[in-house]
């Protein structure tokens, strides 16, 4: 009965949830990337005269440097709000705080800007190159934060599902991203390549992930990764912390009266 009871209590994916989240992933980072598009053409005459400069050691002007800031926390905090959402859709009774994760991403991803705003203003100094670093930087950070802030906020029980799928989805975009720079010799593809990069593949390794885990839980009856699982010497800890100790009241010394009256 017990193992019938986690079956139930455990995560389901199928291959139409890992098709819908790995599109719901895709559209998010695609309206960032639509969104860095229109900044980027309104602000090509500031833009493009740096871009377009491939020496090394080029100088980066003040108002470059705060045009790609903008540039990147708007897009990027687009993505971040709305894959989220997105991915909300696909599982309605696995999401649902959804309006307090968005909140929360909202703030972690200021506290991230906030941090890296000094080293951006030290970036100005150091070239193009280190710049599109800090820029790659941000992002990943960003998009690794929000996504954790939604598991956990959404679905607190399998939030180790999740971590272990972001890491998985991050470094398989970052070995992508890598291959990419390589072939094309383009941090600019990059740039607008990163936001589809991370979340699609948030959203496809998230499924991939998943549809293992149901598969593990359904053959070996445990859930391994739920929140609550005990192991080792923490086993039955939360058990007895909840259980009430009852303290049965002393019986009363009858005896010692009984003495006095004879």
């Amino acid at each position: 009965m017990e193992q019938q009871d986690t079956m139930d209590a455990s995560p389901r994916f199928t291959f139409l949830s890992l098709i819908t989240r790995t599109i719901s992933g895709l559209g998010g980072g695609i309206a960032g990337t639509i969104i860095l598009l229109i900044i980027y053409m309104l602000s090509s005459s500031i833009l493009r005269p740096v871009l377009t400069q491939a020496e090394e050691g080029v100088d980066v002007t003040p108002l470059f440097t705060v045009v790609i800031m903008v540039m990147v926390f708007v897009s990027l905090l687009a993505a971040n709000i709305f894959a989220p959402l997105f991915i909300s859709f696909t599982q309605g009774d696995r999401y649902k705080r959804t309006a307090t994760a968005l909140f929360q991403i909202f703030i972690i991803n200021i506290v991230v800007f906030v941090m890296l705003v000094p080293v951006y203003l030290f970036s100005a100094g150091s070239g193009l190159e280190f710049m599109s670093f800090v820029a790659g930087l941000q992002m990943s950070l960003a998009v690794i934060g929000s996504a954790m802030v939604f598991e956990v906020i959404s679905n607190y029980k399998y939030v180790l599902l999740g971590i272990y799928s972001i890491i998985f989805a991050v470094l398989a975009a970052v070995v992508f991203s890598g291959i990419l720079y390589q072939a094309t010799g383009s941090a600019l593809v990059l740039l607008f390549l990163a936001l589809p990069l991370l979340w699609g593949g948030i959203g496809f390794i998230f499924g991939i992930v998943g549809m293992i885990y149901s598969w593990i839980v359904s053959t070996w009856g445990v859930d391994y990764l739920a929140a609550n699982q005990e192991y080792s010497k923490d086993y039955g800890v939360q058990e007895n912390e909840n259980e009430v100790e009852i303290v049965e009241p002393t019986p009363e010394d009858t005896e010692g009266v009984d003495f006095l009256r004879k």
